[in-house]
């Protein structure tokens, strides 16, 4: 059943739900502090490859350039980065293991001059460097230039499982999920403009879509969810392709929010047999292929969708603010609902902190400090920037 806003009389619940959300994302001092790594990651890789010279790439991917960044839950809320190292070499002169191991020496140098002290582990397709709270996976790749390539930007990675080189293009992905959400982009833009707010003046990093938004809730439920059988989550690639299917633009936060919990695993199709989440720059690559072996994993998909879109609507069914924050509590947990509760006592001070900025009707909630979206550049020449 959907409920609209206006049937529930809760006139603050988008603001509720802003601050609500905000205890999910990472602080500014920890985006300037990730930052800083990846960066000095680039640097130390660039002197280990000093004696040959290519056009190398350190970037961020998944969440974290998505904007989607969500602190796990059940780990002290501790961040994961992603990270690409692109280097810039045909794969025909290098094989897989020899681009891992040789970006595990970089990496080994890398962790010896650091300070704070970082450990290296290695895992089957990447290397992780792991802070106090802050775990960063490490991807190496070179560039595919084959004609079966999802963009310009596609990559080949390395898997220990496979002799041949793996297809990804996370650069592409991320502009496909950007491009989801533009024309409500742009509306907030003029939105903004006219109330007199200088657009560029704003960082892109604290400017969020109501689709990024809903993943974030998306996510962090389904953390709640799975509780004690956490190796059953579905994967949040999973979760943000689907929700980027069933997006729509909506007159609030929380009708996009409803409107994609209530849809979003209709996406899913079914050809010969199996279940298919096609990644939507490289429909070959099917997120969901694991799911063939692993049949539970396609019902704890269903068995959690239902859940989801239930609780979400048990928080605009409620009347009166506890009862509200009883909802908000049930979907982003206790912390989530304590920074709702403050919301609820001095919504504009807290607006302010939080960076969540209420736009008019028609343009949904517009924004609350999130991840950063770009490439960083390192070494001119060596490792280089561009949007991201």
């Amino acid at each position: 059943m959907t409920i609209s806003l206006e049937q529930t009389g809760f006139r603050d619940l988008e603001e509720v739900l802003g601050a609500s959300i905000s205890t999910l994302d990472i602080t500014e001092n920890e985006r300037v502090q990730i930052t800083s790594r990846y960066e000095s990651v680039g640097e130390i890789l660039d002197k280990h490859w000093a004696d040959s010279p290519a056009n190398n790439r350190v970037y961020v991917q998944g969440s974290f350039a998505l904007g989607t960044m969500t602190r796990k839950f059940h780990r002290n809320d501790d961040v994961d980065i992603d990270l690409v190292v692109l280097r810039g070499i045909q794969a025909a002169s290098t094989t897989q293991s020899d681009l891992k191991e040789d970006t595990g020496a970089g990496l080994r140098k890398f962790v010896a001059a650091s300070q704070p002290k970082a450990s290296l582990a290695e895992s089957e397709r990447c290397w992780t460097l792991k802070y106090p709270g802050t775990h960063m996976d490490i991807l190496p790749a070179v560039p595919d230039t084959s004609p079966e390539r999802g963009s310009d930007d596609g990559i080949l990675i390395t898997d220990h499982d496979v002799r041949a080189w793996q297809r990804s293009d996370p650069r592409g992905y991320a502009s496909w999920f950007r491009q989801v959400t533009r024309e409500e982009v742009m509306l907030k833009e003029i939105l903004l403009a006219k109330r007199g707010v200088d657009v560029d003046a704003v960082p892109a990093w604290t400017r969020k879509t109501t689709l990024q938004l809903a993943v974030q809730v998306l996510k962090r439920h389904r953390d709640i969810y799975f509780t004690g059988r956490l190796e059953q989550r579905p994967s949040s690639i999973v979760i943000t392709t689907l929700a980027a299917r069933a997006y729509q633009r909506g007159e609030n936060l929380f009708e996009v929010l409803q409107g994609i919990s209530g849809s979003f695993v209709e996406h899913i199709q079914m050809i010969n047999g199996k279940h298919v989440v096609a990644n939507p720059v490289m429909p070959e690559e099917n997120f969901a292929d694991c799911w063939a072996n692993e049949r539970w994993r396609a019902a704890a998909m269903f068995e959690w969708a239902e859940a989801v879109s239930r609780d979400v609507n048990a928080i605009a069914a409620r009347s009166g603010n506890d009862n509200v924050l009883k909802g908000v509590r049930m979907v982003l947990g206790e912390n989530a609902a304590l920074a709702g509760a403050r919301a609820l006592s001095t919504p504009l001070v807290d607006a302010r902190q939080s960076g969540f900025l209420r736009a008019e009707s028609g343009t949904g909630a517009l924004a609350i400090a999130g991840a950063a979206t770009a490439t960083r550049p390192v070494r001119p020449h060596i490792f280089h920037g561009g949007g991201m």
